[in-house]
């Protein structure tokens, strides 16, 4: 039979109470009811069993409480109400998925690279992340050129990538990256809000983008679903997106491609780097990242993938 409201609201208050109880069993009733109480619309009881939540929203519900926890016990806190969550019995664990809690687990974990100049916030989020029975930190470097060398070393399944570098912006780093890589998915996560550093991101190839005051359970929650296939962005993100394509002047023309820049994309296509292409042809890399930009521009396009898949679809991609 399929399941009801009422079902899939016992199934909510049956995950949010085995939190609650675990961080009691841990730190005491007083401390664990308090900072439970605190969340919008959640009633306990002296129990800790879950009375009411905010039915428009129980995904948040548990977010919120986890991440409360989170501020107070710190990182661990996540492990504690992963452990608490899979103790309940329920049909299926889509509700833990959804909430980054779920208790299945690939059959080898995420590896994921992080990019970042400030070593303090990195070696944060590299606890967080290796903390996660699904995820592997494989690498943690804070520079355009060190981004580029360890995922073409470490073939990251994923890379969390910052937006300012010493030696370039996360962007060069992103091109570099899925010019060597290109299955590799890449998040930002960053400071800068506004739209056009957003834009230019999902422009070079980013899969995500959050940022840096995002809750823990929903980067881990996003995390998952990139490695699922799903897109990296907020609601309200991928609106901003919709709304900027849909202003944006229509384009069903392309400029024909000079004979160097066939040359490069079907060099790019064949999987060759800025810095080889640049020794093929004796050019600067300089010369070369200016090529793929005018190429990206005449056919419209937006990442190296899609120049790859561009040469592809019309033979470019022959040695011959």
């Amino acid at each position: 039979m399929p399941e009801t409201a009422s079902d899939e609201s016992v199934r909510y208050r049956e995950i949010l109470s085995s939190i609650v109880k675990r961080f009691m069993q841990l730190v005491g009733d007083s401390s664990a009811l308090s900072i439970a109480r605190k969340i919008p619309q959640l009633a306990v009881d002296q129990d800790g069993n879950v009375l009411d939540y905010n039915q428009s929203d129980p995904l948040g519900t548990i977010t919120l409480l986890i991440d409360r926890y989170t501020s107070v016990f710190g990182d661990a806190a996540v492990n504690l109400a992963q452990q608490a969550a899979k103790s309940v019995s329920v049909d299926d664990d889509q509700i833990l998925e959804e909430t980054g809690l779920g208790s299945s687990s690939p059959a080898s974990p995420l590896k994921i690279l992080l990019v970042d100049d400030h070593v303090l916030f990195r070696e944060g989020i590299f606890q967080l992340l290796n903390s996660q029975p699904d995820m592997s930190v494989v690498g943690q470097v804070g520079s355009v050129k060190e981004a580029v060398a360890k995922a073409s070393s470490l073939k990251p399944d994923l890379v969390l990538m910052d937006l300012t570098l010493p030696d370039g912006t996360g962007l060069d780093a992103t091109y570099g990256i899925l010019a060597e890589l290109p299955t590799a998915k890449i998040i930002f996560l960053t400071v800068h809000e506004d739209d056009n550093q957003l834009f230019a991101a999902i422009r070079a190839g980013a899969i995500g983008y959050l940022f840096k005051n995002v809750r823990t359970t929903e980067l881990l929650k996003t995390l998952r679903g990139v490695a699922r296939g799903e897109a990296g962005l907020s609601r309200a993100l991928a609106r901003r997106i919709l709304d900027e394509f849909s202003r944006s002047p229509q384009k069903p023309d392309t400029e024909p491609l000079t004979t160097r820049e066939i040359e490069i994309v079907r060099e790019l296509a064949n999987g060759i780097t800025n810095r080889e292409i640049a020794e093929k042809f004796v050019i600067s890399e300089n010369t070369v990242k200016n090529h793929v930009r005018n190429v990206l521009s005449k056919l419209h396009l937006h990442s190296r993938r899609d120049i790859m898949d561009y040469a592809k679809s019309r033979g470019l991609n022959s040695r011959s």
